[in-house]
């Protein structure tokens, strides 16, 4: 441990007193001004320091093994060396500019290291508060893609029902064009034995024609009707694959999504590691 009084409580002076109240291997045993009321006097009072106006007081000081004189004035300094114990080395005004420029030289680069840990801090708050809104909306995309799968997957399974309800609608048109062949052929039929039967086979002719007619027409109804379904099938088929293929980019969005979350909380990691970085550099003062 190194005991230290210093004279000379003035701005360098103080800046001395700052200085060494930060190295632990460093006691400071007492201090001395004309002025009670200088810096470095003030400052001493707050840290409990022992303050005296009388110079003779820090000479006779048991344990000093330094005197900083810190006044600039030859006759102190005179005064000092003429009078210190044997023992006690003295660090005159020159070796004091050098400590108090060391000292301005440290307390500006701590100064600098607190804005730019100032800075870091701020980047990082900045930093997280980007990232919670970019996850907030990626989330609200999730969400929306996660609804647009779900109405697609619905859509699908209204599709597959549709064609399954049009392939018994076409069963339903192949009994009616079946029943509509007969009909045409029971026509036929009536029409030859009417003829064979001359003139009482007239109404009946006549009817039979009648019945052949509205059977070729059933027929091409059900033609034109299965043709109308037809094209809906094929209809209905591709905005199946088009819901399909949709899905798949849905899903893929879904992956990318969590690809995306999962570069988020790196980022606020990275965020949170700037924020600690930042209060280490602020505690290095």
């Amino acid at each position: 441990m190194i005991n230290v009084a210093i004279v000379g409580l003035g701005a360098g002076g103080t800046s001395v007193l700052k200085a060494l109240q930060g190295i632990e291997q460093v006691k400071v045993l007492g201090v001395c001004d004309v002025n009670d009321r200088a810096p470095g006097a003030v400052l001493a009072r707050e840290k409990g320091i022992p303050f005296y106006t009388d110079i003779n007081r820090i000479l006779n000081l048991a344990g000093v093994n330094v005197i900083v004189e810190a006044t600039g004035s030859s006759k102190v300094q005179q005064i000092i060396y003429e009078n210190k114990k044997e023992n006690v080395a003295v660090v005159d005004s020159h070796g004091a500019d050098l400590m108090m420029t060391m000292v301005e030289a440290r307390e500006e680069m701590i100064r600098k290291l607190h804005a730019e840990a100032q800075k870091l801090a701020d980047m990082a708050s900045e930093m997280t508060a980007t990232m919670q809104n970019v996850s907030r909306i990626v989330e609200e995309v999730a969400n929306f893609a996660q609804e647009v799968a779900s109405g697609g997957q619905t859509l699908l399974e209204l599709g597959n029902l549709a064609s399954t309800h049009l392939g018994e609608t076409g069963e339903v048109l192949n009994i009616i064009n079946n029943t509509a062949k007969q009909t045409k052929l029971l026509g036929f039929n009536a029409a030859i034995e009417a003829a064979r039967s001359g003139e009482h086979g007239k109404g009946f002719a006549v009817v039979a024609d009648e019945v052949r007619k509205l059977a070729e027409n059933s027929s091409a109804s059900v033609q034109r009707i299965s043709s109308i379904l037809g094209n809906i099938e094929d209809s209905v088929k591709k905005i199946t694959k088009g819901v399909t293929a949709a899905a798949q980019v849905v899903q893929k969005q879904a992956d990318l999504t969590q690809s995306v979350f999962a570069n988020i909380e790196q980022l606020e990691a990275m965020a949170e590691e700037l924020d600690r970085m930042a209060h280490n550099l602020a505690n290095l003062a």
